[in-house]
């Protein structure tokens, strides 16, 4: 084989292997921020409600627009048909022949075709109010769609925020139970060791037998437990939908659990509430929909009242409409009213409707009072759920400290000859769970700050 040959099949096959290896670039490397922003930009639901909001304030600005003058602009031509002279009157009578012959003449003088335009105005100078309070309605509403877009966006924020948590929280629990796993084979392998030597009897063997498949049953959940959590992170990052499949390698976090400085809002609950309360989009949802309300009530009064349009046009046209008998020429007309109009017929159905109105009010005040009581018990249940977490945490890294102390005793001890191996890889998995503790209660303490910072609508949206 030559030369150049052999360096094309060696380049060929360095090919073959590079392509899986770049093929498999191994999991996706996503920070917490990262997640809240892909979330945010690919979620169906945001979108949905950002076209929602574009519609209403499309439908607020044709509402505003219905109180400005229709003012029509037309233009017309039609054809005739000609039509034979008509016969000259013969009555016998000079003076009535003489009239009518008169009129047969300006007729036969008539145009054959017609041509005009025109400008027609009608303006509704006042309608019970009900146009201006319809526009209002329409921009209150478009003002709605926006703090509901918002709404949604915060919602979504804390989801992805816990999601990601979640699954840093079972990407640890794997870790950590692989690792006590393999510590629990080494005890197992050691115990079995032992029995052979007559150290230990047959039920210490097939107790620490048991907990090496108790560890092997764990670390299969955890796992099962993470493509579960990884796959929740996945949907709502937007990386898999109906028909794209999440990536089987999963994520990179790369935001560990206290490494993002957090603002602590303080505690006093009061000025919390009220914090909470002014910035909330659940009141400012219900506190708009208590306006929509009263304008409501003001556009049902107006149908008791009547409704005065201004009217007029001018036309320009051939032959003028008003001319007796026509004329082949153009000439310029105009007009100009006023009409009152009242429908009496709608009196009965206006007054339900006030009453309708009027109960929607109460509603609307009633559920202004209910949001604003839910925000107040969401803000304390998070303040609650805050500090617990926290002595929690405290507490757990104490628990780290006396596993550390026990194993530095043992593992004295071991030097010594005093402790068995067993003793030692025992302390070696306490310690291994103390920490995974501390991480857990860590991961508990950021989806507590972050719900506290959704409960005060205090998250930074991208």
């Amino acid at each position: 084989m030559s030369a150049a040959r052999k360096a094309g099949l060696a380049l060929a096959l360095g090919a073959l292997v590079a392509v899986p290896m770049i093929a498999d670039v191994g999991p996706k490397s996503l920070s917490i921020d990262e997640a809240v922003t892909e979330g945010l930009a690919s979620d169906p639901g945001i979108r949905s409600s950002n076209f929602d909001l574009i519609s209403a304030r499309a439908k607020a600005l044709d509402a505003m627009f219905r109180m400005v003058p229709s003012v029509a602009i037309s233009s017309g031509y039609t054809q005739l048909s000609s039509e034979p002279s008509p016969a000259a009157s013969a009555t016998g009578n000079p003076v009535v022949d003489g009239v009518v012959n008169a009129l047969l003449t300006d007729f036969s003088g008539a145009p054959s075709n017609s041509r005009d335009v025109r400008v027609d105005l009608q303006y509704p100078v006042f309608a019970g109010m009900r146009l201006k309070e319809a526009a209002d309605i329409a921009k209150i509403g478009a003002g709605g769609k926006e703090v509901g877009l918002d709404l949604a966006k915060r919602a979504m924020a804390f989801e992805i925020e816990r999601a990601y948590w979640e699954a840093t929280r079972a990407t640890a629990s794997v870790s950590t139970l692989a690792k006590a796993l393999e510590l629990e084979g080494v005890l197992r392998d050691e115990m079995k060791s032992m029995a052979d030597q007559g150290m230990v009897t047959d039920a210490d063997l097939l107790g620490e037998q048991a907990r090496y498949d108790a560890a092997t049953l764990a670390l299969d959940d955890a796992k099962s437990g993470q493509a579960m959590a990884f796959m929740a992170l996945s949907s709502l990052v937007g990386d898999s939908n109906a028909t794209t499949a999440p990536d089987p390698n999963g994520y990179l976090l790369v935001t560990r659990p206290g490494s993002r400085p957090w603002s602590d809002p303080g505690s006093d609950q009061a000025a919390l509430i009220s914090s909470a309360l002014a910035a909330r989009p659940e009141t400012k949802l219900a506190a708009i929909g208590l306006e929509v309300g009263k304008k409501a009530k003001a556009v049902a009064n107006g149908d008791l009242m009547p409704t005065v349009l201004l009217t007029g046009n001018v036309a320009y046209s051939d032959p003028d409409p008003r001319i007796f008998p026509p004329a082949d020429k153009f000439n310029l007309t105009w007009s100009a009213g006023v009409r009152v109009r009242y429908d009496l017929g709608s009196l009965p159905g206006a007054l339900a409707r006030e009453k309708a109105a009027a109960a929607d009010i109460e509603k609307a005040r009633a559920d202004l009072d209910r949001a604003r009581n839910g925000i107040a018990l969401d803000v304390r249940k998070c303040l609650l759920s805050l500090s617990r977490t926290r002595n929690s945490l405290d507490l757990t890294k104490g628990m780290v400290a006396q596993a550390e102390e026990n194993l530095r005793v043992t593992q004295a001890k071991f030097d010594n000859g005093i402790a068995k191996r067993s003793d030692l890889l025992q302390a070696q998995i306490a310690v291994l769970r103390a920490n995974f503790a501390v991480e857990n209660k860590s991961i508990d303490l950021e989806i507590a700050e972050a719900d506290l910072d959704r409960a005060l609508a205090r998250q930074s949206l991208p």
